[in-house]
């Protein structure tokens, strides 16, 4: 049975692990879903439709899943980065080795971005013009891609992170600590004071969703040692209070409620969700029929199955950075479509408004990773990147 000291095999291996690939995946999903359909609920707060109480529950749990998507990216990359930090961070030539790390995780991101970037300016150009990508303009870089941006920040800080990390006693209880007044602040932006819808990049509610990932990073960091033999119990009671919380919500028809139930990066119930479904993950794997006595190792068809759709999910997952980048930079492009989609479909019915909606979401995931497989992945491979 794994101690709390030891740390799990993927972490300690360096080696993809099937299920995490899978949860990033279901995290991109869910970013995908985030971006399309919950937007409506700012359209029904102003009074343009009303929605029915199961439509409601339906656009407040995908609300929730943005902010789940991002937390369970922080959550990985601190579960894998920060022990391996910690650990190598007594040995000769630390500085020197995390820098070399660093930089080429850096370059990794920065090659992406330039990528996209310049393909959305060609296009711009040359086939349709995307409203606010040009060279005059940074929105589209710097506040659409603002996850981006942090997240290479915090990766950029790994080297001190695990340097510090290894030399704290009880660092567990301080970064506890840390979470507690992080969404303590948090819960005061939800409920009672959100400020205005558009806000500047530097402004304190906005970097709270920087301090809420950087704190999903270092809990990722107490993950990869911690005791997850409780992880389904634990992710099966925080669904049932996230469904609940957004069930009365909507039931009572309470759309403010459903707001702050997952406002913008900074919501508790999306962290919580965040954090059961990455220790579920992590779970280490028993050996098939070992509790009942029967031979181990799943039928030859079952074992070929499970081990090409493994290989799908390893293949697809490194794609996750790509999606995000594209489908940011090209918003202008596919927006419009989906939003008029969306409205036909409002026209003609809630329950097709959700189908279509859900139905985009997921093409559009579908179509981005695959030209992301195409173009990103093997340009990268060919300097070295990836």
């Amino acid at each position: 049975m794994r101690t709390r000291t030891e740390p799990h095999d993927a972490t300690r291996r360096g080696t993809r692990d099937p299920r995490i690939e899978a949860l990033r995946l279901v995290a991109i999903a869910g970013i995908s879903l985030f971006h399309v359909l919950p937007q409506w609920l700012d359209t029904a707060r102003i009074g343009w439709w009303a929605p029915a109480p199961h439509v409601t529950l339906a656009l407040g749990a995908m609300s929730l899943l943005g902010a789940f998507g991002n937390n369970v990216f922080f959550l990985i990359s601190g579960m894998f980065l920060v022990p391996r930090a910690a650990d190598a961070s007594s040995e000769r030539g630390y500085w020197r080795d995390q820098a070399a790390r660093t930089l080429r995780r850096a370059l990794s991101i920065l090659c992406s971005v330039a990528l996209y970037a310049a393909l959305a300016l060609a296009m711009s150009a040359w086939v349709t013009p995307l409203d606010g990508v040009s060279l005059d303009q940074s929105a589209w870089l710097v506040g659409g891609l603002e996850f981006i941006w942090v997240y290479l920040a915090i990766v950029a800080a790994c080297p001190l992170i695990g340097w510090v990390w290894r030399r704290t006693p009880r660092v567990g209880a301080l970064v506890g600590a840390l979470t507690v007044a992080v969404f303590a602040v948090n819960a005061y932006i939800a409920f009672v004071s959100p400020g205005s819808d558009v806000r500047g990049l530097l402004e304190w509610r906005k970097l709270m969703s920087a301090a809420t990932y950087l704190d999903a990073f270092l809990v990722g960091g107490l993950l990869s040692r911690a005791d997850l033999s409780r992880a389904p119990v634990a992710l099966a009671a925080t669904v049932a209070c996230a469904l609940a919380a957004e069930g009365y919500a909507a039931v009572t028809g309470d759309l403010q409620l459903v707001e702050a139930l997952s406002f913008k990066s900074t919501s508790l119930l999306s962290f919580a969700l965040a954090v059961a479904a990455v220790t579920c993950a992590a779970r280490p794997r028993r050996a098939a029929g070992s509790d009942a006595g029967q031979e181990p190792g799943p039928a030859p068809a079952s074992d070929a199955r499970r081990g090409a759709l493994a290989r799908l999910v390893c293949a697809l997952s490194p794609s996750v950075l790509g999606f995000y980048i594209m489908q940011s930079i090209f918003s202008p492009l596919w927006r419009p479509v989906v939003d008029q989609a969306c409205q036909l479909a409002l026209d003609r019915g809630q329950d097709l408004f959700l189908v279509v909606g859900t139905s985009l979401a997921l093409v559009l995931l579908a179509v981005l990773l695959l030209v992301d497989r195409i173009v990103r992945i093997p340009l990268l491979r060919a300097i070295r990147l990836a």
